[in-house]
């Protein structure tokens, strides 16, 4: 049995911004151990903003990335988008789970290309700290939904 530790919500946002630096800096092998992908009865749970298949592990979690992966024909490289900055604006966190062994945080990012191009998505993570290391164990993330103009 895996025992979880407790951990800060400072620690939960510079989990954050490891984040943000692995993919800015196109670092997959970062980016990647900052997820847990668990055992076949707790997998990781990763919905990718730019996809529909929800993916379970790491060989899902590497394709979304990166791209490359017959398995998922779809994925083109998120990695590859040339992201220079990330914001994470939390609707009320990171929040502490009961107990105190857990983290979760919802809310919406912006990723920013160098050209000015921006793209809005909305997020929802959840956070455990296994050997020290704050991991990712849910990431559901989405484009945000804008509604259209009314004449």
């Amino acid at each position: 049995m895996r025992e979880f530790e407790r951990m800060t919500v400072a620690e939960v946002i510079d989990a954050q911004r490891a984040w943000t630096n692995a993919v800015i800096d196109q670092d997959v092998e970062a980016l990647l151990a900052l997820y847990d992908f668990g055992s076949r009865e707790e997998p990781l749970l990763f919905k990718p903003t730019l996809t529909d298949e929800i993916r379970l592990d790491e060989e899902g979690a590497r394709s979304y990335f990166v791209g490359g992966n017959p398995k998922y024909p779809h994925d083109h490289g998120f990695l590859f988008n040339a992201w220079k900055r990330i914001e994470f604006r939390s609707a009320a966190g990171p929040l502490i789970d009961a107990g105190g062994l857990g983290y979760r945080d919802m809310g919406q990012y912006t990723f920013f290309k160098e050209n000015g191009e921006m793209t809005h998505a909305d997020y929802t993570y959840a956070y455990h700290k296994l050997r020290g290391k704050v991991l990712i164990s849910l990431h559901h993330s989405s484009l945000t939904w804008r509604p259209e103009d009314e004449g």
